[in-house]
């Protein structure tokens, strides 16, 4: 029998119960899929397809749709298909009975079942920080912008000085998977964004008719740190990049369907062709306790977001995820997807480039230096949801901060790889000669990336 149930027992009591259950099933295939990887203009972009040609990336089964014909048959035995996952190779399902479940299991193309989603189980989840006025003015006209009270966090990377040479991101995708995007289409800081046609993808994966603008404001924050242009009061770190905003995140609850949301969200990204991916998510304990994870897991190989932030990775985007606040935690280590193979993980100093006392530490079960580099997370300057700005804490907020200016440093650099700039990231952080699992290589300076990149003749 091809079903793996996690603690099943708990909703056989009750065919209502049951049928709020949310199950991922595998497929063993894509036999069926109509589509070819000769033809990959039928399911990615060209934006996509032309960042796989530039980096040498070949189009392979991976992108393939998921069996159409599969996806028919399980809804015929009575499924609701919520999520599909082409990366994972199935489908999270839900409104069904252990009659038709126990069918579906038995059908030949299926490889397995796994409960995502346990409805008995209460969510938990609460915010992990908030925000307080700490608006602070600053006079700052020998630069391109008036950063206001965000001057700190982005100098502290030279960020300022490759803004002045006028790369802030223009012509780089930033995918951002989070929660929520509270009143990011009218709060001020985000004019600019809307003026100039920035915001190229608004989409939410948990709740297709949604409005992600009313949802929680964590992504808001979030974008905040990057795409803020409101001169004299907040300017973030890529004021002039394009931003799809995904919503990917079910803040009502913490179970392993999550993981399968960010995955779809993931290929959206990839699909539309995102060059950078932002998450400020991450997992390592959820409402049903049977679905928390072990250390040993953290290998970058297990959790389903794991395996997808990686894939992401191979696709040519650069994913950068939050190391995770769990340091004074029983918890401690990283979380995932931050130990994801071919992704750089951030964890939190405060602006003098202490390590704060929450930033999760590495390294990965597999014994990998993570987290790869830190910056400013203890805090950090964001948009408030009052209108004002404010402060917050948290690795959430540290991540957005290199890939914005990740996203400047490739608008220098538009034919390097998502690897080549990862790299140069890495080579420029303050302790790359001697890394630790608390800092990773350390904090990063742009302006020594984009010399060393100067110097070997890739600026254009």
């Amino acid at each position: 029998m091809k079903l793996i149930f996690a603690l099943l027992v708990v909703l056989v009591g009750s065919n209502q119960l049951y049928s709020q259950a949310k199950y991922f099933v595998s497929f063993t295939d894509k036999k069926g899929s109509k589509h070819s990887i000769e033809e990959p203009l039928a399911y990615l972009s060209e934006k996509a397809i032309d960042r796989r040609n530039r980096q040498g990336i070949s189009v392979s089964e991976s992108d393939l749709p998921v069996s159409t014909v599969y996806i028919k048959r399980v809804m015929q035995r009575g499924a609701k298909v919520l999520v599909i996952s082409k990366w994972h190779n199935g489908v999270v399902i839900e409104g069904i009975t252990p009659r038709q479940l126990k069918k579906i299991s038995k059908e030949p193309y299926v490889k397995d079942i796994k409960l995502v989603f346990d409805p008995s189980v209460k969510g938990t989840q609460t915010p992990d920080f908030t925000t307080y006025t700490a608006y602070r003015s600053i006079n700052d006209t020998a630069n391109r912008y008036d950063y206001g009270a965000a001057v700190k966090q982005i100098s502290m990377h030279n960020g300022h000085i490759l803004h002045n040479f006028g790369y802030i991101g223009k012509g780089i995708t930033i995918a951002v998977l989070d929660g929520g995007f509270y009143k990011a289409d009218i709060l001020p800081v985000f004019d600019s964004l809307w003026i100039n046609k920035q915001i190229i993808l608004e989409h939410d994966v948990v709740e297709k008719t949604s409005n992600i603008y009313e949802e929680n404001p964590h992504g808001m924050f979030v974008l905040s740190v990057m795409g803020a242009n409101y001169d004299g009061q907040m300017v973030g770190t890529a004021p002039g990049a394009n931003y799809a905003l995904i919503r990917c995140e079910d803040t009502e609850s913490e179970q392993v369907i999550e993981e399968y949301y960010w995955t779809a969200a993931a290929e959206l990204a990839d699909s539309i062709g995102a060059d950078i991916l932002n998450s400020s998510l991450g997992y390592y304990n959820y409402d049903a306790s049977w679905q928390a994870l072990t250390y040993s897991q953290i290998d970058g190989k297990t959790t389903p977001i794991a395996l997808a932030a990686g894939m992401a990775a191979q696709k040519g985007m650069l994913v950068v995820v939050s190391a995770g606040n769990e340091a004074t935690t029983d918890w401690k280590h990283i979380i995932t997807p931050a130990d994801a193979h071919g992704c750089i993980a951030v964890g939190a100093v405060n602006e003098t480039g202490k390590l704060a006392a929450f930033s999760s530490i590495g390294p990965t079960a597999d014994g990998r230096i993570k987290p790869e580099v830190v910056a400013v997370g203890e805090n950090t300057v964001v948009q408030a949801t009052s209108g004002e700005i404010g402060t917050s804490d948290g690795t959430s907020l540290s991540a957005p901060i290199i890939s914005g200016l990740a996203a400047c440093l490739w608008q220098a650099m538009p034919d390097l790889s998502s690897k080549e700039i990862a790299e140069l990231i890495i080579i420029s952080s303050n302790q790359y000669h001697s890394p630790d699992n608390h800092k990773g290589y350390g904090i990063p300076d742009f302006l020594k990336a984009l010399e060393i990149s100067k110097k070997k003749g890739l600026v254009k």
